[in-house]
């Protein structure tokens, strides 16, 4: 704990006012051993505070007077109380620093407060209905059937359900017109007028008009086909007009006509792109906007019903093709698709309707004019990959732990086949698999999102991001490993790098060829598997099928990151909504330190990628006196010139200003966040620690730059002026001790935090230093415990994979 306090301490620093001089030490100082002390008794051989007197001899006599209830104002006494939940709760150091400022805020404005009739801080919950009630933006309230069947239309004379046959008013004769059941439904414009109501939400919705694409890249639905014909069209031409995506869920209960819930959307939104919407301000006009509709998508069961397709497990089961299902042998287990030479659907079929090949009816989405096919039906990572391929993945290798059969062959004689079962897994070791997730969790940045939590234990609450982290994560680096053999390890990696490769935010055709190959490659062991009676045919589940239509989709939507209901995942509507409409902050001008103005951050010049530096916590650290973060100046210094050695070659002493700037935080391309613990205590860990993996360039025996790989965790940030007058900016790092492969895959990076020669002789190796450009980390890593081996890790990229053998240019300490 003390050390827990140390670390918040720390942080809190930078937020104190410069113009405090108040003294910050609480440590004993000298002046407190008083002469008359050391005289009485010379021979003590330690300091301490205590005083001595003659009738209690060499009793150590201490004044308990010094922490008394008048010794801490009672802001002090708050003070100590809030860090104190702090520590008890968990509570993140930002959360921490973005609490105090506003408890600040409050204590400032305190008299202008309590003016205000029943002023208090008030609960989440008083909170969210407070948001509501004085929202612009309200719910308009249509009749239901009481059972959910369906809902009535405005002018709808319907007296009962037509499926259930409940009535749609109240049976009591005073409520005659009283509805049996309701429910709101949120206008489309309502919501959208009052966001272009605001300035700085219009500003960031001309993202769409402003921005440039990039000649065969895709990073945006606005690079996909769909969006480039309706351009071509003449469709969003005004820098206003907006583009949406309309998300549902299948849930537990589903309605009879789900259409009669959604009609009213599709007709707002007809309105709405046909003749658009304009917003006004005392009779000044703001903005008009038209707004498309560019996809709907969700999970498989929601969206077959918005296409009004059978079942995903029946004849015709997907909507993008024309891929006839097969009947296993088993046939609780619905329809299989083992078929991956697709024909796609024609648009027809969604407009009239194809009762031969399983759409019972046309769509109502095709009475938009950005109606285009089966791609309008986009896919979700969310759905498909997570909880779609991760949850698979899980189901095959943990059937010894579930005692699940569904995917062992099935002899005639209703004998099961497991010997020849290619992945197996045995019990013992998911058990040991489960121990090392849970053992790594504080070696995995926040920058994950996942939870992290041991699935062979517990699966009950796992989250879709955590279905993703599974097979992303810890299927390469610790399942793979127990693999019966190599022929099933790779195929399982291809499935792993092609999903990985799916979710990436920027593509190429290239890259898209790449995936595809991927695909085919763990659809071919499967049907290989099947064929030779090893493998269950319920191993095609639909998910598996619709692995094969991911290319197409993104090469007419763009990546599936763009249109991801990640962001839906943990709702906060109503805050999400009022946040686009009023900056909170602005309005209660909340107190913010100056770290966090223009001033607190430096830009490097003529970076291309945007680099910048913030928290400056130190703004002169002069190396040839100072220690920098609890580093001794000899190893920063030393450090930077080694890393000006291996950059420019030069050797000269003189490398420039002796002055440097130290950062905590690192922004780059304006999307990528970089932060790091000051005074790291050794072998201090948590989930906020800082793995970079860098490329380190140095020059070889033949005077030539080469590049190789190497992980650290960083230290601080920092600027520096080289000896032309140019500034860097570096990041002082430690590095790990032992880099590699993984032997099942050389595109799984391993490190040692010890080296071996450490390990077996017992010796206490120093610390290995390192100064490194900004430009040259790669990726936030985390490090997943190595089976067996505290001393070894896996190395993890958030939803990145290496396409090289990193075998090769794994680097040694000896070229730093």
């Amino acid at each position: 704990m003390t050390e827990i306090g140390q670390s918040i301490l720390d942080d809190i620093d930078m937020y104190h006012d410069k113009n405090d001089t108040s003294n910050e030490d609480e440590s004993v100082s000298n002046s407190e051993y008083t002469m008359e002390s050391m005289e009485l008794d010379n021979t003590i051989s330690y300091k301490c505070a205590c005083n001595f007197k003659d009738s209690e001899g060499e009793a150590h006599i201490y004044d308990s007077s010094r922490i008394s209830t008048n010794t801490f104002t009672k802001a002090e006494l708050m003070s100590i109380h809030l860090s104190q939940l702090m520590l008890q709760h968990r509570i993140a150091r930002a959360a921490y620093r973005d609490l105090v400022q506003f408890i600040n805020t409050v204590i400032r404005d305190h008299d202008d407060i309590m003016i205000e009739p029943g002023a208090k801080i008030s609960h989440g919950k008083t909170v969210d209905a407070l948001l509501k009630s004085k929202s612009s933006v309200n719910g308009h309230e249509y009749d239901v059937c009481s059972s959910g069947c369906r809902l009535y239309g405005i002018n709808d004379d319907l007296e009962s359900c037509v499926d259930c046959s409940k009535p749609r008013y109240k049976t009591d004769p005073d409520q005659s017109q009283t509805p049996a059941a309701s429910m709101k439904l949120m206008s489309v414009g309502d919501m959208l007028s009052q966001m272009l109501a605001d300035p700085a939400t219009r500003e960031l919705l001309c993202y769409r008009a402003n921005r440039e694409s990039v000649a065969g890249q895709l990073t945006n639905i606005l690079d996909g086909d769909n969006y480039k014909q309706l351009v071509q069209q003449g469709l969003f031409s005004n820098p206003n007009d907006i583009a949406i995506g309309l998300y549902t869920d299948r849930l537990i209960h589903q309605p009879t006509h789900l259409d009669s819930f959604l009609i009213f959307i599709i007709n707002e939104l007809r309105d709405l792109e046909a003749h658009g919407l304009v917003v006004k301000h005392n009779g000044v006009e703001l903005c008009r906007s038209k707004v498309y509709l560019m996809l709907a998508s969700g999970n498989i069961p929601a969206v077959a019903d918005m296409v009004h397709i059978g079942s995903h497990t029946s004849l015709f089961g997907c909507r993008f093709c024309e891929t006839k299902g097969k009947c296993p042998t088993n046939r609780r287990h619905g329809m299989y698709f083992d078929d991956i030479s697709t024909q796609l659907r024609p648009l027809e079929d969604f407009k009239v309707g194809n009762l031969s090949k399983n759409i019972y009816q046309p769509s109502i989405y095709t009475q938009l004019s950005t109606f285009s096919g089966s791609s309008f039906f986009a896919l979700d990572e969310l759905h498909l990959i997570a909880r779609g391929i991760g949850k698979l993945v899980y189901d095959l290798i943990t059937v010894t732990l579930t005692k699940e059969t569904k995917f062992y062959y099935t002899h005639s004689d209703n004998i099961l086949n497991t010997t020849k079962y290619p992945f197996h897994i045995p019990r013992a070791d998911l058990v040991t698999i489960g121990n090392c997730i849970t053992s790594s969790q504080k070696y995995i940045p926040i920058s994950f999102q996942g939870s992290f939590d041991n699935v062979f234990a517990k699966i009950d609450g796992t989250c879709a991001v955590d279905w993703l982290h599974f097979l992303l994560y810890l299927v390469p680096t610790f399942v793979v490993s127990y693999l019966p053999n190599r022929a099933v390890k790779t195929v399982l990696l291809s499935l792993v790098k092609g999903c990985a490769l799916a979710l990436r935010w920027t593509l190429t055709s290239e890259l898209l060829d790449e995936m595809e190959l991927y695909f085919k490659h763990w659809h071919s062991f499967l049907y290989q598997k099947v064929q030779n009676n090893t493998l269950s045919r319920s191993v095609f589940q639909p998910v598996q099928h619709y692995l094969v239509h991911i290319p197409y989709i993104i090469k007419q939507q763009g990546p599936l990151q763009c249109y991801s209901t990640r962001s839906m995942e943990r709702q906060f509507a109503i805050h999400n909504y009022t946040s686009m409409a009023i900056s909170i902050c602005d309005e209660i001008n909340l107190i913010r330190p100056k770290l966090y103005g223009r001033e607190s951050y430096m830009d490097l010049p003529n970076d291309p990628c945007g680099a910048q530096l913030w928290e400056q916590f130190h703004q002169f650290v002069n190396l040839n006196d100072d220690s920098v973060e609890g580093v001794g100046d000899p190893s920063v210094k030393e450090a930077l010139l080694k890393y000006y050695w291996r950059t420019t070659g030069l050797t000269d002493h003189k490398f420039g200003d002796s002055v440097v700037v130290v950062a905590a935080r690192l922004w780059m391309d304006s999307t990528v966040h970089f932060s790091c613990m000051y005074q790291r205590k050794k072998n201090e860990t948590s989930r906020g620690n800082h793995y970079v993996i860098f490329t380190c360039p140095y020059r070889n025996n033949r005077n030539v730059i080469v590049y190789s790989w190497l992980v650290s965790t960083v230290q601080f940030y920092f600027q520096h002026i080289d000896f032309h007058s140019f500034p860097h900016f570096l990041a002082f790092v430690e590095v790990i001790k032992e880099h590699d492969a993984a032997g099942h895959d050389s595109s799984v990076l391993i490190i040692k935090q010890q080296s071996q020669s450490t390990c077996t002789l017992g010796h206490q190796m120093q610390s290995t230093y390192a100064v490194i450009s900004v430009n040259d980390i790669c990726h936030q890593v985390g490090l997943v415990q190595y089976p067996l081996n505290g001393n070894q890790f896996y190395v993890i990229v958030p939803y990145y994979i290496f396409n090289n053998n990193m075998h090769i240019t794994k680097g040694k300490l000896s070229i730093l």
